[in-house]
């Protein structure tokens, strides 16, 4: 606030505005309202995931008195209550972006893809419909949120289609699985899915883009996409014998995620690359430095890398703009 005082006197002395437009601002800056639009958002969307959270622990405390059949059919009639309601007041369908008149749609769809999960995992535990066939359990669920996710519009439905997508295409990490050391990211086969999931979803992207097909999804499928592949890569470049072969794909991928950047002009997307790629590099260097045998030669130079490492990551988060061509 001081800080504006300053300004607006500043104005006010070199001429550019008038008492009278200094009065205003100052009173527009006193009586302006206060956007709380993000902070319901939240709220809505906590209290979606806190509903279906205790209608589950409800239902497992209560499993024996309720009973199964009773149980489905609620969040049947539920889930088909949420997807009825969505379609009755959703506007039609659109290729571009579609703006609701309702700001209770996206969370009542929501709750809807939630229950038809818990629907299908109960149904599933319970009677096993699927058998052992996991996959059939899984690609369900997200085929459905894809087509509702485009039908209606909504970026947390596709956020969980792409989710469903990673776990059947076998990539589902658990803290606990990582902890208990049953997840292995030495696995060759985790490295390549990712790596073959991640193009997957540039490619799509491509696809949709050349049809202009919802082109505000782009974020969503990059932002997905980002993450498993710089995180597959590192890994390769780790853990994979023939390590090597995934320097040039490091820095494909960075060159590829710097086009897609300057495109959307993300400041988010360009961090993320600096910092891969920052990882990479460093690991590059000081992998091949220690074969060399240096000792008391790789410790001064860790000193001097860092620092100016350092000095040259603040330099390119300062000029952002430019590498942006903002």
């Amino acid at each position: 606030m001081p800080e504006r005082k300053f300004i607006l006197n500043t104005l006010l002395t070199d001429g550019i505005i008038s008492t009278e437009d200094k009065e205003k601002l100052e009173n527009y800056e006193q009586n302006k309202l206060f956007s709380l639009f993000w902070e319901a958002k939240t709220v809505l969307y906590l209290g979606v995931l806190l509903f279906s959270a205790g209608a589950g622990l409800i239902i497992y405390l209560n499993i024996d008195t309720i009973g199964h059949i009773s149980i489905i059919s609620l969040i049947g009639l539920a889930c088909t209550a949420c997807f009825y309601i969505t379609f009755k007041k959703s506007e039609p369908f659109s290729f571009n972006e579609v703006i609701s008149t309702s700001p209770w749609n996206d969370y009542i769809l929501l709750l809807g893809c939630l229950l038809f999960l818990s629907l299908e995992t109960y149904l599933q535990v319970q009677y096993t419909i699927f058998g052992t066939q996991f996959g059939t359990a899984t690609i369900i669920p997200t085929l459905l949120f894809f087509l509702l996710a485009y039908r209606f519009d909504h970026k947390g439905v596709l956020s969980m289609a792409v989710t469903g997508l990673a776990g059947w295409a076998g990539i589902a990490v658990t803290p606990r699985g990582v902890y208990d050391g049953l997840e292995n990211f030495s696995d060759h086969s985790y490295i390549w899915t990712a790596l073959g999931l991640g193009c997957f979803l540039n490619a799509m992207v491509f696809g949709f883009q050349r049809i202009n097909l919802k082109n505000h999804f782009a974020f969503t499928y990059l932002n997905f996409a980002i993450h498993i592949l710089f995180i597959a890569a590192l890994a390769g470049l780790f853990l994979e014998t023939n390590h090597l072969l995934f320097i040039p794909i490091l820095f494909v991928l960075a060159g590829v995620y710097y086009f897609h950047a300057r495109k959307l002009e993300s400041y988010y997307f360009l961090l993320f690359i600096m910092i891969y790629l920052y990882i990479g590099i460093t690991y590059i260097t000081f992998h091949f430095l220690l074969q060399t045998g240096a000792d008391i030669e790789l410790v001064y130079f860790g000193f001097f890398y860092f620092i100016g490492s350092c000095a040259l990551a603040v330099y390119l988060i300062k000029n952002h703009k430019s590498l942006l061509k903002i």
